[in-house]
This record gives structure tokens, C-alpha cells and sequence, in this order.
């Protein structure tokens, strides 16, 4: 399975690269009064509100991701087909590689409690657990709603 391996609070994740449609440095985003915690704001990609998901408070519990020059976006789509489509950015530490990752030999225990977090697999001797994008935008409907395009008013 091709991934992005990122890497958030110092722990690796592996995010399929089919639903990763760009990387962009990480942006302030437009904070959302009454979004959970874990949703920065949204960001505007080309026209379209996509909400920010700050991974650092989603995956580790930690206070955000760190700006440094090193800070991504990965901008995911879940695409059409089976389930929930999403459209999101998830803010990361850094990206650490796009790599072919083999589920054999996957740790695969005690993933069962969160089912958008995978098996744990080897990269380059370390562990990297796999992300599952719509798994994750079926858990929340905030992920999975429609976007707002963005309107200019003539003249403004």
C-alpha cells in the first residue's frame, strides 16, 4: 500500500496516498466558533472552505501542531464510491516519507476501540499506524459535509 508516513507528537502515522490530493505548507486557518477541539477552522483551497483538522489534538491529545518550517497539510479526499465522502486538511508535524508500507506482519491489536486507526506497520524500523481517512470522516459528520464555496461580491 503506497502511504505518506507523517509524523505527529513525535509518533508515525501512514495515511493511503490515494486520498492524499496535495501537501501545502501548514496556513493559519479561520476559526469556527463551536467546532471540537480538534478542528482548527477552515482553510481556503482554491475557492472552497475545507475544515482543518489539527492531528496533533486528534491523534496524541496534545495542544497542536508546532509551526515550524517543517509543518504540512495534507489535503485529503476521500473520493466517491463505497461510504462516506470527505474533503479535509490535516495539519502535521512533518512529512517523513511517501513509502510502499506491507501490512504483513502488522500489529493489529487493540485498534478495535478508535476504527480510523489501523494496524501498526514498519517503516524503516519504526512503527507507523495506519490512518484510515473515511473511516475517520464516517466518525465524524463535521468531516464529510458539504463544502462552502467561497462567494466574492462584484465590486468588493
Amino acid at each position: 500500500m503506497r502511504t505518506f508516513v507523517f509524523v505527529v507528537a513525535n509518533y508515525r502515522y501512514a495515511v493511503d496516498a490515494a486520498w492524499v490530493q496535495a501537501v501545502h505548507p501548514l496556513v493559519r486557518a479561520r476559526p469556527v466558533p463551536g467546532a471540537p477541539p480538534w478542528i482548527t477552522g477552515v482553510i481556503d483551497v482554491h475557492g472552497e472552505f475545507v475544515p482543518l483538522v489539527d492531528a496533533a489534538n486528534l491523534l496524541a491529545g496534545v495542544a497542536g501542531v508546532e509551526r515550524t518550517l517543517g509543518a504540512r497539510i495534507l489535503l485529503i479526499d476521500t473520493g466517491f464510491g463505497e461510504g462516506t465522502r470527505a474533503r479535509f486538511a490535516m495539519a502535521v508535524d512533518r512529512i517523513e516519507d511517501a513509502a510502499d508500507l506491507e501490512e504483513s506482519g502488522a500489529w493489529g491489536a487493540g485498534t478495535q476501540s478508535v476504527a480510523w486507526l489501523g494496524a501498526v506497520l514498519q517503516h524503516q524500523g519504526q512503527a507507523a499506524q495506519r490512518l484510515d481517512a473515511r473511516a475517520l470522516a464516517e466518525a465524524y459528520p463535521q468531516l464529510s459535509a458539504p463544502s462552502t464555496a467561497l462567494v466574492t461580491k462584484e465590486g468588493a
